[in-house]
C-alpha cells in the first residue's frame, strides 16, 4: 500500500459492508474519499444517500456496471480510495435542464465562476451520469468556458440499457443526471488506447442529430450498416441478433487530425442507429472491425506511453464494459497487461458507459470502447 493512500475493497453487494468500510477510510486520517460500486449492489438509495450526507470528509465517486482492482473484475462489491489531500469537487446538477448551448454555457460559466474559473486547477477526474443524452454538448461547453488547458480522464456511471438512475457519488447524496468534476492535487498522467480498425467507408453521415443517425450517403442508416458487415463477414442480422453482431463493428469518425473516434451502435428501429456519442452531421463515417490481439496491442501502448516525470501513488483505468463484451474470457489480458506495466502499486478501475479523454488538441472528448488510463 502506498502511504498516502488507504485502500478497501469487497465483492460483498450489502450496505451493512460498505458501512464498514467507509468507517474503515473515515478513521483511517484520509481526507478525501473515492467510492466507487457496482450498479447491481443491493443497496437502497435512500440508505446510501444519508450515508453519504453524514460523512465528515469530502467524498466522491459512482456506481459503474463492473469495478477492476489490480487485475480482477467485480460484478458485485465496492472500491474505496482514501487520499490524505482534500479535493475540491465540483457538481454540475439538473443537467437535463440546460438542453441548449445558451443555458448549458451560462450555468457552466456559473459554476465556474463560483470555483474561481479553475484558475489554480489543471488537472481532472470526470464522473457522469451515462444517461444524459446531450452530455457531448455539456463537455464541448466545459471545455470553450475554461481560459485554459486542463488534463482529464473520466468515465461514464449508471446501468448498462442507459435508463436514468442515481449514480453519481457527492456529499450531497446520489445523484442522477449530473456529472462531478475532481479537481486532482497532482499532474496527471494518460494514455488512451482503442485498438479498432477501418473495415469500410467511409460513408457520408447525411442525417444526423446527437446520438441518432438517420442516413448514410442518403439511404436508411440501418440498411447501409447491416449491408456492410454482411458484405465483409459471414453475419446475418434477423429481428434479435443485433447487439450481438454490432459489439463486433463499432462506427469511426475521422476528425481534422485524422484520428478516428469511435462510436459504438447500441440499438436500432431498424431505420435509424442510436449510438452512445454524437455523429455530427456531414461528418465521415468509417465501419470498424477489431480482433483481441489488436485491442491488447493498443492497451499496450496506453500504459506503456505514460512516462511520469514524479513518483505517483495512484492509476485508475476508465474501460469500456462493451471491450469486456467483445473480449469475453480473454478481458482478463487487458487488464494483465495494465497490471504489467502499471506505473503503481494501486491500480483500480471501472468498466464504464463512455470515457473521457483530452483529444490531439487538447479538446475534451467522449470516447466509446476504448480504455483510458490516468495516473497521479
Amino acid at each position: 500500500m502506498d502511504t498516502d493512500l488507504f485502500t478497501w475493497h469487497t465483492q460483498s453487494d450489502t450496505i451493512t459492508d460498505l458501512k464498514h468500510g467507509l468507517s474503515l477510510a473515515q478513521n483511517s486520517g484520509a481526507k478525501s474519499l473515492l467510492i466507487l460500486t457496482c450498479h447491481k449492489n443491493h443497496y437502497c438509495e435512500q440508505e446510501l444517500s444519508s450515508l453519504f450526507k453524514t460523512c465528515p470528509l469530502i467524498l466522491f465517486g459512482g456506481a459503474f456496471p463492473m469495478l477492476t482492482f489490480q487485475n480482477n473484475i467485480f460484478k458485485r462489491g465496492a472500491i474505496i480510495i482514501g487520499f490524505d489531500e482534500v479535493f475540491n469537487v465540483i457538481p454540475y446538477e439538473n443537467l437535463s435542464q440546460y438542453s441548449d448551448e445558451d443555458s448549458l454555457e451560462g450555468y457552466i460559466s456559473t459554476v465556474l465562476e463560483e470555483n474561481n474559473n479553475l484558475c489554480c486547477d489543471d488537472n481532472f477526474l470526470m464522473f457522469y451520469d451515462a444517461s444524459v443524452s446531450h452530455f457531448e454538448s455539456f463537455i464541448d461547453c466545459l471545455f470553450e468556458c475554461l481560459d485554459h488547458a486542463i488534463t482529464i480522464a473520466g468515465g461514464g456511471a449508471g446501468s448498462t440499457d442507459l435508463t436514468s438512475q442515481a449514480c453519481i457519488f457527492t456529499n450531497h447524496g446520489v445523484l442522477s443526471d449530473a456529472a462531478i468534476l475532481v479537481a486532482l492535487p497532482k499532474k496527471l498522467y494518460t494514455g488512451t488506447a482503442q485498438g479498432w480498425r477501418i473495415l469500410q467507408g467511409p460513408f457520408l453521415a447525411s442525417e444526423a442529430h446527437q446520438q441518432a443517425l438517420q442516413s448514410l450517403n442518403y439511404q436508411p442508416a440501418y440498411q447501409v450498416y447491416c449491408q456492410a458487415i454482411e458484405e465483409e463477414t459471414d453475419y446475418r442480422f434477423t429481428d434479435d441478433n443485433f447487439f450481438d453482431i454490432a459489439k463486433r463493428y463499432p462506427l469511426g469518425i475521422e476528425d481534422i487530425n485524422n484520428n478516428l473516434i469511435v462510436r459504438a451502435t447500441y440499438s436500432t428501429d431498424s431505420s435509424h442507429l442510436k449510438c452512445i456519442g454524437y455523429i455530427p452531421i456531414n461528418s465521415m463515417v468509417y465501419l470498424l472491425e477489431g480482433s483481441v490481439e489488436t485491442l491488447l496491442a493498443a492497451t499496450e501502448q496506453a500504459i506503456t506511453s505514460i512516462k511520469p516525470s514524479t513518483t505517483l501513488s495512484s492509476t485508475m483505468v476508465f474501460d469500456c464494459i462493451s471491450r469486456v463484451s467483445y473480449m469475453e474470457e480473454e478481458f482478463s489480458k487487458e487488464l494483465n497487461i495494465i497490471e504489467q506495466y502499471c506505473p503503481t502499486s494501486t491500480l483500480f478501475g471501472v468498466l464504464s458507459l463512455g470515457e473521457i479523454a483530452n483529444g490531439p488538441n487538447g479538446a475534451i472528448r467522449l470516447l466509446n470502447k476504448s480504455t483510458v488510463i490516468s495516473a497521479w
